[in-house]
C-alpha cells in the first residue's frame, strides 16, 4: 500500500479545488492507496464532497493563519493576528524567505511518515503571503517522494521568480495538469526536465450531467446565448468582452450573455455593463453552487481569459456538450481546439469580437460532442508516485 499525504491551501469553491475532489474521488476507490489530506485553511464548501475514507488531518493555526486575513486572524488570538501582520508586512517589503521559515518551525511536522507527499497547489508571487503548500511540504512533511503541481501558466500568472523556481528545484517531481503546461515550465525549468510529468484534470461526467438536469435553466432559443462560468478576477477577461458585445450590439445583434462566478471585479464589471448599456444582454449570475444548470442549454460556453493554465470549466462544458469558444491561452488549442470540441480565437478583443460575430453567424462548426476521458489520469498519478524517478 502506498501512502500519500495531499496538502493543500483550502476547499473553497475552485478549479483547483474541484480538481482535487475528482483526483480523491478515483483514488480513494483503489485499495493501493492509504491517503490523507492536510488543508491549510479547513475551510470550505467542498470540504463535504471529500470521499469518506480520506483521513483529513486536524488544521494547524499556524498553516492557517497563511490563508486568511488579519482581522481573521484577531478571531483565534491576538497572537496570530499580529504574526500575520508581520509576516504579510515583511513579505511586502522584502520577500517570504524569512516568514516562510518562521512558519514552517511553528506549522513543525504534519502528519506522520510517508511514501508520496503532494502540494497540491502553486505558489504565488514574492511579496504576497498566502499559498505556502510547496514550502509546508518541503520543511514540514517526511516522505520518500515529494510531488509539486503545476495548476497554471507558470510563465504569466506571477509565480515564476527566483525564490519559487529554487522551491521547485527541491521536488522530486513536478506534475502539470495539461501537456501545455508541462512544455511551458519545462522552457523555464530545463534543467529538472525530466522530472517534469503530465497529470490531467478529471471531470466526474455523471455528477456533472445529474447537477445539469437539475432545475436546467431554460433560455430564448431566437437569441444565442452565451454562458461563462469563471471567477470574476482581472485574468479572465471579462472587460474586454464586454467591450466586444457592446460593437455587437451596435451592429444589430441579439444575444444573451449570462456570466456564472463571484470575486473581487464584480462591481467594476457590473459599472461597465451599466456604461455600455448592456443591462439587456448581460446578467450577472453571482457565484452559484450549481452552475452546470446554467451551461447545460447554452449555445456556447465562453472563456475570454487572458491567461489561464487548464481550466477544469472545459471539461465541464464537454461533458453537457456545449461548443467551447475559447481565447488562445496556453492549453486552450490543447484542449479544445486539438479536439475540435469548440473555436480558440486570438488572445485580444478583437480576436474575441471576431470569434464572437463567426458565432453569431452560424459561421462555426460543427464541432465534436464526444465526453472527457478521465481513465489516462488515474494512469498518469500512479506512474508518478509508483516510478523512481527521485532526483539522485
Amino acid at each position: 500500500m502506498i501512502k500519500i499525504l495531499i496538502v493543500t491551501r483550502h476547499m473553497h469553491v475552485g478549479g483547483i479545488q474541484k480538481s482535487l475532489i475528482e483526483l480523491l474521488k478515483v483514488l480513494s476507490q483503489d485499495e493501493r492507496y492509504d491517503i490523507s489530506l492536510f488543508c491549510c485553511l479547513k475551510r470550505g464548501a467542498l470540504l463535504t464532497n471529500i470521499p469518506s475514507n480520506i483521513k483529513i488531518l486536524d488544521e494547524n493555526p499556524y498553516a492557517a493563519v497563511t490563508e486568511i486575513s488579519a482581522s481573521d486572524c484577531k478571531k483565534m488570538g491576538i497572537k496570530y493576528a499580529l504574526l500575520r501582520i508581520f509576516a504579510s508586512g515583511f513579505t511586502k517589503l522584502f520577500t517570504k524567505r524569512i516568514p516562510v521559515k518562521i512558519f514552517s518551525h511553528l506549522v513543525g511536522k504534519i502528519g506522520d511518515s510517508y511514501d508520496v507527499v503532494v502540494s497540491y497547489a502553486q505558489p504565488a508571487e514574492d511579496h504576497v503571503f498566502c499559498a505556502l503548500t510547496n514550502e509546508f511540504v518541503l520543511n514540514c512533511t517526511e516522505a520518500e517522494k515529494k510531488i509539486g503541481f503545476v495548476h497554471s501558466d507558470f510563465a504569466n500568472y506571477g509565480g515564476n521568480t527566483t525564490l519559487n523556481r529554487a522551491i521547485y528545484l527541491q521536488f522530486d517531481n513536478i506534475a502539470a495538469v495539461t501537456e501545455s503546461l508541462k512544455q511551458s515550465f519545462v522552457k523555464i525549468m530545463p534543467q529538472i526536465g525530466d522530472r517534469v510529468h503530465t497529470v490531467y484534470n478529471i471531470c466526474d461526467v455523471s455528477l456533472v450531467e445529474k447537477l445539469a438536469e437539475e432545475s436546467a435553466v431554460e433560455y430564448d432559443l431566437a437569441k444565442t446565448t452565451f454562458v461563462t462560468v469563471a471567477r470574476l478576477g482581472e485574468e479572465k477577461g471579462h472587460i474586454r468582452c464586454l467591450s466586444a458585445f457592446s460593437r455587437l450590439r451596435d451592429e444589430g445583434f441579439d444575444f444573451r450573455w449570462h456570466v456564472v462566478g463571484g470575486g473581487e471585479m464584480y462591481d467594476k464589471i457590473k459599472s461597465e455593463i451599466a456604461r455600455c448599456k448592456l443591462e439587456d444582454f448581460v446578467v450577472l449570475e453571482g457565484e452559484q453552487t450549481n452552475p452546470y444548470r446554467y451551461v447545460k442549454n447554452a449555445d456556447y460556453f465562453l472563456l475570454p481569459s487572458i491567461h489561464e493554465g487548464a481550466g477544469i470549466v472545459f471539461l465541464e462544458a464537454q461533458t453537457l456538450g456545449v461548443s467551447i469558444l475559447s481565447t488562445n491561452t496556453l492549453s486552450a488549442q490543447e484542449l479544445v481546439g486539438n479536439k475540435n470540441l469548440g473555436y480558440v480565437c486570438e488572445n485580444s478583443e478583437d480576436g474575441i469580437y471576431h470569434m464572437l460575430k463567426k458565432s453569431l453567424c452560424n459561421q462555426l462548426g460543427p464541432f465534436n460532442k464526444e465526453k472527457p476521458d478521465c481513465d489516462i489520469t488515474k494512469k498518469q498519478f500512479d506512474k508518478l508516485c509508483s516510478d523512481k524517478l527521485c532526483r539522485e
